[in-house]
């Protein structure tokens, strides 16, 4: 649908946006899931739908959205503007009304992530420091209308998604080791000596608690995305920036204390994965991963622990991955506009929305 011109001079203005675009009326059930997504037209917003791909709400977005933030007590979420964007936007979970829009440093940008404290009172978000080409996580007071109020190192180069391990303080950062500059885009300027980490910060203080890197002959894999397991073991995602004849193991199983163990799938379904893996979700139980592919066309599982390759699931350039309603279960979704419901245990593919919305998925779903 859509925006109309008041909507999208406030909008490229920088001021708030005030309210949502309409949509048609959605049966009961409620938001359940989060993405970003991007019409047709090439505009962009922050959708709220259901476990049947009923969409409730639209809020539009000046440039492309990526990763979303749930607040603990679920009332709101923060929608990250993709790598290398400048706007977060707060909403209400329930309607989606917007009820702050704020922007980085000028001196700064964003990654794509955020993340709420346990108690929800602080936003972290990884930042750019561009002038000095270093990862830094902003610090915001929630109760403070998410003023910046300091930051610390990511203890690396281009820090990504983040996520916290269950003692509620201890930050993981997926550091992925290559420096940009918003005057050249996305452009990788240091792939001659990238270094791509996972770092154990504690948010308290900002001290660095404990690092893993890879191995010198996997150092071009540059570790991207998250998703934590209950029991705290870190599932991380990558993107290779080496020659495409390579196909280097692109995901990784990490344990505080332990090293890094690294996974391959059956060499067929690692060559498809075209050494790109875009986003990671535990399922339900907390015992299996999804991982998706977009240019591989694919979504791969894992089993958490030893890290046992389970199987793969179709979906031309699926990308978003959300926790389903039941153990081993996900709901999945594309950039051509499909969501499914795949369940691992009999491999069941239900689709649940064609595409013709016109809405095309972004990167990344949410289950709230």
């Amino acid at each position: 649908m859509p925006m109309d011109r008041r909507r999208f001079l406030l909008s490229a203005a920088g001021l708030p946006l005030l309210s949502v675009l309409p949509v048609a009326a959605a049966e009961p059930g409620g938001v359940r899931y989060l993405s970003a997504s991007s019409d047709l037209d090439g505009k962009h917003y922050i959708n709220g739908f259901d476990d049947q791909g009923r969409i409730h709400y639209s809020i539009p977005l000046e440039s492309r959205g990526h990763g979303i933030a749930l607040s603990p007590d679920g009332s709101k979420a923060v929608a990250v503007a993709r790598r290398p964007g400048n706007y977060l936007v707060v909403f209400a979970l329930q309607n989606g009304q917007v009820l702050q829009r704020l922007e980085s440093r000028p001196d700064r940008h964003f990654y794509g992530h955020g993340l709420f404290s346990a108690d929800g009172e602080w936003f972290y978000t990884p930042e750019n420091d561009f002038a000095k080409g270093e990862g830094v996580i902003g610090i915001r007071d929630v109760r403070q209308g998410y003023r910046q109020v300091g930051e610390f190192s990511s203890h690396g180069i281009g820090p990504h998604e983040v996520a916290l391990l269950s003692d509620g303080h201890t930050l993981v950062v997926a550091n992925g080791g290559i420096q940009t500059h918003p005057d050249t885009g996305r452009a990788k300027l240091n792939l001659d000596s990238m270094v791509s980490s996972l770092s154990y910060i504690n948010i308290r203080d900002g001290a660095l608690l404990e690092q893993c890197r890879l191995e010198e002959r996997h150092r071009l894999n540059s570790i991207r995305h998250l998703s934590v397991a209950p029991d705290d073991q870190v599932c991380c995602v990558m993107q290779f920036q080496g020659k495409r004849t390579q196909t280097p193991p692109l995901i990784g199983l990490h344990r505080r204390g332990e090293e890094m163990r690294l996974l391959r799938a059956p060499d067929a379904v690692q060559q498809r994965m075209r050494n790109y893996c875009g986003s990671a979700c535990i399922d339900l139980s907390g015992e299996v991963f999804a991982v998706s592919s977009p240019r591989g066309n694919l979504v791969s599982f894992w089993r958490a622990g030893e890290g046992a390759y389970l199987g793969m699931a179709e979906l031309q350039d699926g990308c978003g991955i959300g926790m389903g309603e039941q153990p081993g279960e996900f709901l999945l979704s594309s950039g051509e506009g499909v969501i499914c419901r795949y369940r691992l245990v009999d491999g069941t593919m239900q689709r649940i929305a064609s595409g013709e919305s016109g809405y095309r998925w972004d990167n990344h779903m949410i289950r709230v």
